[in-house]
């Protein structure tokens, strides 16, 4: 069996909704990393939006699901948008992802802590252990994102840039709507092939919604 990161205490969830193509975005892109490297509670994604891709040079990490992830956010937080970069935390609050000294700023004033999600892989399944939450409306998210990339832009904008990237995102994938009781959810292993690193959050309304309970896993195959 192979479980989750044990060290993992009151996540917070950082996604970065970036493109190669955009100009004001590199910046972004290492403050996210700065951040993951230096705090283990933190789980950061790159999500690579696709409507950047006209500007003559197409994002090699570019997603469908993290345009229509980011719109849902637009609506969710009513803010300006889309647009990048863009940092939503813990779903519930966004920023211009440069914006160093404001992020920081926002993390410590998360005010509710996110409950942990505890993840394990055995021979068959992926076992996700949903803690007890309030009797609500919950919606059960998973997303598979990809080792650290490195891309020597050749054209657009950033022609010429080496730009690092996060945890780029690979899949976003909606479980279950849940209710809040305690139990666990499981997934077949042959549902996730393909998939390395795995990030399990709980929105609560909608799967833009807020953000209140999160996990990760590093899968063995």
């Amino acid at each position: 069996t192979v479980n989750a990161d044990e060290n993992l205490q009151a996540p917070i969830v950082l996604e970065l909704f970036t493109s190669q193509s955009c100009s004001s975005c590199p910046p972004a892109d290492k403050i996210l990393k700065d951040l993951a490297s230096k705090n283990d509670n933190i789980i950061a994604l790159s999500c690579h939006v696709t409507y950047w891709n006209h500007l003559n040079w197409k994002d090699t990490l570019s997603q469908e699901s993290c345009t229509d992830r980011q719109r849902g956010y637009v609506i969710s937080l009513d803010s300006r948008g889309p647009y990048t970069p863009q940092i939503v935390i813990n779903g519930q609050t966004e920023m211009v992802g440069s914006r160093e000294a404001q992020i920081k700023k926002a993390i410590d004033n998360i005010k509710t802590p996110l409950q942990i999600i505890n993840l394990s892989q055995d021979n068959e399944n992926l076992n996700i252990v949903l803690p007890a939450m309030p009797k609500e409306q919950y919606i059960v998210t998973l997303i598979s994102y990809g080792q650290e990339h490195t891309e020597n832009i050749q054209t657009g904008e950033n022609r010429g840039k080496i730009v690092e990237y996060t945890n780029p995102v690979t899949k976003i994938k909606p479980l279950s709507p849940w209710d809040g009781a305690k139990g666990t959810m499981e997934l077949s292993n042959s549902e996730l092939q393909g998939d390395k690193q795995i990030v399990v959050l709980i929105h609560k309304d909608s799967p833009r919604g807020p953000i209140v309970a999160a996990g990760k896993i590093n899968l063995t195959q």
